[in-house]
């Protein structure tokens, strides 16, 4: 493990120079706000409140020490923090519906002789779960949209706010096939081990549709894509009304 750490270090200082040092400091600091966050949630503080202010904190880290570009970062943040609100307010009343929250039968045999009382809302936990898990993909697409069409608009200075809003939606298209298929891989590679365990089980299709493991995978998938559309028009909306004097200077201080 030792060995595969220093080895990620010196390929990324290698390939990207002294940026590497931010990147690596960022990628610090956000391991910290994460681990921050589970010791906070397991000594009692509240769990959305919680998991809100270190979103922000995640937020601010993954954009502003990685973006040059004031501009773009503005609108990415301001971005990111619509979605991950959107996102809050589908999860809750989806995990209310689904019931998905908490452990499932299989995590019956390593559970048997503990409490479960742990003082913790599961519900909660699942929404934390749900948040953290999207700010990465959220956060990249928002700069990668903002990127690409603040490039359009500094290339194209006549475009008016419905073409500069129409380029966003090719740009985003683009980029969300991507993002998409990085979910679907990921959900799957989590899941394997799931799928493997239901093969050896003989599980039918009803009983792995209505597994509470698979199922709140499934919601997480779900919900993080839906995220990333909306990243979109949303990212699009911005740019469109973003100041052309304001993003000439911001280009020229990078």
């Amino acid at each position: 493990m030792l060995y595969l750490l220093i080895t990620f270090i010196i390929l990324l200082l290698v390939v990207t120079g002294q940026r590497g040092l931010s990147l690596l400091l960022g990628l610090g600091i956000n391991g910290f706000a994460i681990v921050a966050l589970l010791i906070l949630i397991a000594d009692g503080f509240n769990v959305l409140i919680t998991t809100a202010i270190i979103s922000v904190v995640i937020l601010v880290v993954a954009i502003y020490m990685n973006v040059e570009n004031s501009v773009t970062a503005n609108i990415s943040f301001k971005t990111s923090l619509v979605i991950t609100a959107l996102i809050l307010l589908i999860t809750i009343p989806i995990l209310y519906w689904s019931s998905t929250q908490g452990m499932g039968v299989e995590d019956q045999e390593e559970l048997e002789g503990f409490s479960l009382a742990a003082g913790v809302s599961f519900p909660q936990l699942a929404i934390a779960t749900i948040i953290v898990n999207s700010l990465g993909v959220i956060s990249e697409t928002c700069v990668a949209i903002t990127s690409g069409l603040n490039e359009i608009v500094m290339n194209k200075p006549t475009l008016d706010q419905k073409a500069v809003f129409a380029d966003g939606f090719s740009v985003g298209n683009k980029i969300l096939a991507t993002q998409t298929n990085t979910l679907l891989f990921n959900f799957f590679a989590t899941t394997f081990p799931l799928f493997f365990l239901m093969n050896s089980l003989h599980y039918n299709w009803q009983d792995i549709v209505n597994d509470k493991l698979f199922a709140s995978e499934v919601i997480t998938f779900v919900v993080c894509t839906i995220g990333v559309i909306l990243t979109v028009p949303i990212t699009a909306w911005q740019v469109s009304r973003v100041d052309r004097k304001k993003l000439a200077i911001a280009d020229k201080r990078e």
